[in-house]
Parts: structure tokens; C-alpha cells; sequence
């Protein structure tokens, strides 16, 4: 009978060694499985993370290069302004000079003559802004133009035009 037993409980710990290897092995591939979706998983969300930093990226890179293409436009413009100040100031200037030239009376008389003609009014109003003009210049003029016509010296006058 003991041999019998021997034999019975060696054939239990076969039998249980067996079953416990299988519960290893089933252990160790769910372990394996658990561990291939997790990797699964964490490549996907990594994947999923970077796709929306490099999203995030280029739309910081073309906020970035959107503020910048917007202050070089602003300098840009500063710079035409300040350009156009400077030929406005230029012109200004010159035709301030421009009443000392001796052909300025008889070219101002003609300008205003065609004017008046052109607008074809009963009782235009000639506004003149020169700085330097004379008496004697604008008498001239009013000479030169039709009955009703009303001169009105304005140095204000070409400033309005050019907005300054």
C-alpha cells in the first residue's frame, strides 16, 4: 500500500506540477498580451500626442511668421509715410518759393482764368494759398478774371488738399 500511495501522490504532484505549469503559462501569455496592448496603447497615445504638437507647432510657426510679415508691412508703411511727408514738405516748400519766380503772376493769371472758364460759374470763388503772394499779384489777377468772380487768399487752402 505504500507504494501504491507513493505512487498516487507522486502522480498528484505530476498532475499538479502540470496544472500549475499551465496556470504559468497562461499567466505569463495574458501577462505578455496585457503588456503588448498596453505598448499598443502607449505608441498610439504618444502618436496621437505628437500629431497634436506638431499641429499645435505650426500653428504657433505661423502665428509667429504672420505677426512678423505684419510688422514688417507696418514698418514698411511707416517708412512710405514718412517719404511721402518728406515730398509733401518738398512741395510745400517749392511752391512757397515758387511766387519769387518772375513767370509766377502771369502762369498763376492763366491758371485761374481756365479754371474759372472750366467751372463756368456766375460767381466763382478762386481760393489762392500761396504764402508770398502780393497785393499787387492778386490785383492783377483779379483783373484778369470775369466780373463776380471773388478771389479769396488762403494759405490754409493747398494744406487742405493735402490733408495736413
Amino acid at each position: 500500500m505504500s507504494e501504491s500511495f507513493e505512487k498516487l501522490q507522486n502522480r498528484i504532484l505530476s498532475d499538479a506540477k502540470v496544472k500549475a505549469e499551465d496556470i504559468i503559462r497562461e499567466a505569463e501569455e495574458k501577462a505578455r498580451q496585457t503588456l503588448e496592448q498596453a505598448k499598443t496603447r502607449a505608441l498610439k497615445e504618444a502618436d496621437e500626442t505628437l500629431s497634436r504638437a506638431r499641429l499645435e507647432a505650426e500653428a504657433l510657426r505661423r502665428r509667429i511668421l504672420s505677426s512678423r510679415i505684419r510688422a514688417n508691412r507696418l514698418r514698411i508703411l511707416d517708412e512710405k509715410n514718412r517719404i511721402v511727408q518728406q515730398v509733401m514738405q518738398s512741395v510745400e516748400n517749392a511752391l512757397a518759393d515758387i511766387t519769387a519766380d518772375e513767370r509766377f503772376p502771369d502762369t498763376l493769371k492763366r491758371f485761374v482764368t481756365e479754371a474759372v472758364e472750366a467751372v463756368g460759374a456766375d460767381e466763382p470763388i478762386v481760393r489762392i494759398g500761396f504764402r508770398e503772394i502780393s497785393k499787387n499779384q492778386t490785383d492783377a489777377i483779379g483783373k484778369s478774371v470775369s466780373k463776380g468772380t471773388k478771389l479769396v487768399i488762403d494759405e490754409q487752402a493747398c494744406r487742405q488738399r493735402s490733408g495736413r
